[in-house]
């Protein structure tokens, strides 16, 4: 009996390791072959400018010479939209199978502290630095003052009176120009272009005095001239540039636009391994580093954990100075903007409705019944007046006036009108209950304004307002489909017109028109 016993438990543990070693060489064969077979469809190098720009111009670069090191093949996508945003959305809604790749600078972290989203640094894996672009200060030469020190002497003697001219309002160049002036004390103004060449073109007009961007900015134009440059040495292919360490400011000897690419967080380790070593080659390639270095740019590798600590470096700084400035709200020192986003605002929006539904409870329980519809209403429109007051503190300044400059104007109108009427309701309760409360389409209509809202997320602001606003008046009971149509376009257009592009506010597109463009 005991033979049969060890028997038994003895081919019972070898069939048991048997499988147990199956089952690992079938998961190491798979698995290595999965590895070998990577890539085995075309890779797309995500690129968030349209094509010609500095970044697209790496991403075809960087295809050219890769095909040198590796059988693959690479697909340039251009995505532009939102800073960078709308390309990096679409890699993040794509597999982390390492066939999407973002094309990304320092900008890009900039937009996302700017625009409210700095958790998108985390939802990346940032594979690779492959060049430093030193920051710059760029004169004009037709100008009375054009050397560095010149220009400290007279922002001292004249604070306040300077303009220094570069791409938008918050961007890696006037995080720069908000540095230097910390570093010497200069009080200046920032005047935001549409694109770095259209600063570059007021510079050369004699509407600023300084221009902050790269070396490369530079040449090609006899009258542009780098008054000083943010390097440990001076660049080869500007070897009479002084840098600012030269010129007495060490603080100020490593700013630079970073350009490199990540991938989407959670993409395995082997792929990125693939990726490192295909990216150490481009680096250390002659030909990649001669094209990069005849525009003063530093060709380097930084991948894996330090280049994200470099990234986590940049978001802070970013914020500091956004914050310092008021481009962006800082909530140790506008407590209302800590409800304007994430859990507070959730929180604060069941809040409100809560209180809402008990004091409707309590009309609807008193001999008051009859004015429940209006008073809900009226309760409602408070609650959007006081969600979007709290959106604007958020919102970006990219101007004197800023984009949340007329929504706060109109929703400061909205409050005390709101709060009259409910006044004015309960002062002629007996009024309103000779002509019927008309509860039902007031719940109609705020079913109306909930459908919009979810509508806005799928096909974008313009067309849900031009539809909610159309049908809306034709509920209401307004009967003439022409003036309504009219109506609803002149609004949408002014919003685009105003907001979209002159107030810069980020208006919605839609997940489904984001989807084609």
């Amino acid at each position: 009996m005991d033979y049969w016993i060890e028997f038994y438990k003895t081919f019972i543990r070898n069939i048991m390791m048997k499988s147990l070693f199956q089952a690992f060489v079938f998961t190491f064969l798979a698995f290595g072959v999965a590895l070998a077979d990577f890539p085995d469809k075309p890779i797309k190098i995500v690129v968030y400018t349209g094509p010609g720009g500095l970044i697209d111009i790496t991403a075809r670069k960087f295809t050219a010479v890769a095909y040198k090191y590796v059988d693959a093949t690479f697909v340039v996508e251009n995505k532009p939209g939102a800073g960078g945003i709308v390309a990096l959305k679409k890699v993040l809604q794509a597999p982390e199978d390492g066939y999407n790749l973002y094309a990304c600078t320092k900008s890009n972290i900039a937009k996302f502290v700017l625009a409210g989203v700095g958790n998108y640094v985390d939802a990346l894996h940032w594979t690779a630095m492959l060049m430093a672009d030193p920051e710059c200060v760029i004169t004009n030469k037709k100008n009375s003052i054009y050397e560095w020190q010149a220009i400290v002497n007279h922002a001292k003697n004249n604070p306040g009176e300077q303009n220094w001219v570069g791409p938008a309002t918050g961007g890696l160049d006037h995080i720069t120009a908000m540095k230097i002036w910390d570093k010497y004390n200069i009080d200046a103004k920032w005047i935001p272009s549409e694109s770095g060449g259209k600063a570059i073109a007021e510079l050369l007009g004699k509407r600023g005095i300084a221009y902050v961007g790269n070396p490369r900015d530079a040449l090609g134009n006899p009258d542009l001239y780098i008054a000083a440059v943010s390097s440990s040495q001076r660049l080869n292919v500007f070897p009479d540039t002084p840098t600012f360490t030269e010129l007495g400011m060490p603080d100020l000897e490593n700013e630079f636009m970073w350009r490199g690419f990540a991938l989407k967080a959670g993409t395995s380790p082997e792929i990125i391994d693939w990726y490192t070593t295909l990216f150490k080659k481009v680096t250390a390639d002659p030909d990649w580093r001669e094209f990069w270095s005849r525009g003063g740019i530093d060709v380097e590798f930084i991948g894996g954990d330090e280049f994200a600590e470099m990234v986590h470096e940049d978001v802070a700084t970013f914020e500091y100075y956004l914050k310092k400035s008021a481009i962006i709200s800082d909530p140790d020192i506008n407590g209302l903007a800590r409800f304007a986003q994430g859990y507070p605002l959730m929180g604060l929006i069941i809040g409100l409705i809560v209180i809402l539904i008990l004091f409707g409870i309590r009309i609807y329980r008193s001999n008051l019944t009859h004015i429940l519809g209006r008073v809900m209403v009226i309760g409602f429109f408070l609650i959007v007046s006081t969600v979007f007051y709290l959106q604007s503190l958020i919102f970006p300044i990219n101007s004197v006036i800023g984009a949340a400059a007329v929504p706060r104007l109109w929703i400061t109108v909205l409050i005390p009108l709101n709060l009259l009427l409910l006044v004015r309701t309960i002062k002629r309760r007996e009024e309103i209950g000779a002509s019927g409360s008309k509860v039902n389409l007031v719940l109609t209509f705020i079913g109306f304004l909930v459908v919009y809202l979810i509508a806005m997320l799928y096909i974008g602001y313009f067309i849900s307002t031009f539809i909610f606003v159309v049908g809306s008046t034709i509920y209401l009971g307004y009967d003439k489909l022409k003036i309504s149509i009219i109506v609803a376009t002149v609004w949408v257009l002014f919003s685009y017109i105003v907001f979209y592009k002159i107030l810069f506010v980020p208006l919605p597109m839609g997940a489904f028109f984001k989807g084609l463009f």
